[in-house]
């Protein structure tokens, strides 16, 4: 498989899981599925999806980027470092209420990996 369609279907995974545990109201359920998704995954395979994952860290969507996250610090992905450095800039500047905790959550991973 191409990387595009990689990508491609890996947005697709995220958006019926995260369906899946909107309707089951279980919050959790999608990231225990992309765990054993990514678990499962070969080498080459892996390769692709991190550079997925470092996408996801530059979604607009922050259930994505929660995921993206939780991914990164789990298995100690460390070529997601440029994009958890653009998402700290990033969220130093949003009003939103959850950016500056999501900020603090990226900088403590930063360090962990650097």
């Amino acid at each position: 498989m191409n990387s595009e369609a990689f990508q491609t279907e890996m947005d697709r995974m995220w958006s019926s899981l995260n369906d899946e545990a909107l309707r089951l109201k279980d919050s959790f359920s999608a990231l225990d599925r992309l765990k054993g998704w990514y678990q499962r995954l070969d080498d080459g395979d892996r390769e692709q999806a991190n550079c997925g994952i470092a996408r996801w860290l530059r979604s607009e969507t922050e259930a994505k980027r929660f995921d993206a996250v939780a991914l990164v610090r789990e298995f100690r992905i460390s070529q997601a470092i440029p994009a958890l450095r653009d998402l700290s800039e990033r969220l130093a500047f949003q009003s939103t209420p959850g950016a500056p905790f999501e900020r603090e959550k990226v900088d403590a991973l930063l360090v962990e990996l650097e």
